[in-house]
């Protein structure tokens, strides 16, 4: 989508957004930049809960901007302002008390399997045949899979043991 086409979607007049913003770019990395103060306040005020799934949420719409960004080749690490990452291992350590470096561990992989479900929600539901499972129970699965590694310290304990067949 164009800047103009940004603008005229938005009812707000091109050059104000030129003026005030910049370019296509630079908007859309103001939208990222505003999404992530969102989530990372979200899960700040609210620690070790959910932040939603569907479009309209925050967490929702940060996923898509994220996701596109970064298969855009955008790199948006170290960028100024609040991290979700950050925040989430903030987070895991307060809660489960975890040490800083298995808090950063278990928050980065807890935002991408957040990321991953949100993004590929529908064909992972089709995929593995979970049509029989409500949604909310899908995501409510994940939630709880989320808090229970959130709670394991690094390094993760052995892998159980295999079933004899």
């Amino acid at each position: 989508m164009s800047l103009r086409e940004i603008a005229a979607e938005a009812d707000v007049h091109l050059d104000l957004i030129r003026q005030y913003i910049g370019s296509r770019d630079d908007l859309v990395m103001a939208v990222f930049d505003d999404l992530s103060d969102q989530i990372a306040r979200a899960v700040l005020e609210n620690p070790l809960s959910g932040q939603g799934f569907g479009p309209d949420t925050v967490m929702g719409k940060w996923t898509r901007v994220t996701a596109s960004l970064v298969l855009s080749g955008v790199h948006l690490a170290g960028r100024p302002g609040f991290n979700p990452v950050e925040a989430m291992a903030d987070t895991l350590r307060d809660g489960y008390g975890l040490d800083p470096r298995s808090a950063r561990l278990r928050a980065a992989q807890i935002v991408a399997a957040a990321l991953g479900w949100r993004v590929f929600e529908d064909y992972l539901i089709e995929a593995g045949a979970l049509d029989d499972f409500p949604l909310a129970t899908l995501r409510e699965e994940l939630a709880r899979s989320a808090r229970r590694l959130g709670a394991t310290p690094w390094p993760s304990p052995p892998d159980p043991t295999p079933r004899s067949p």
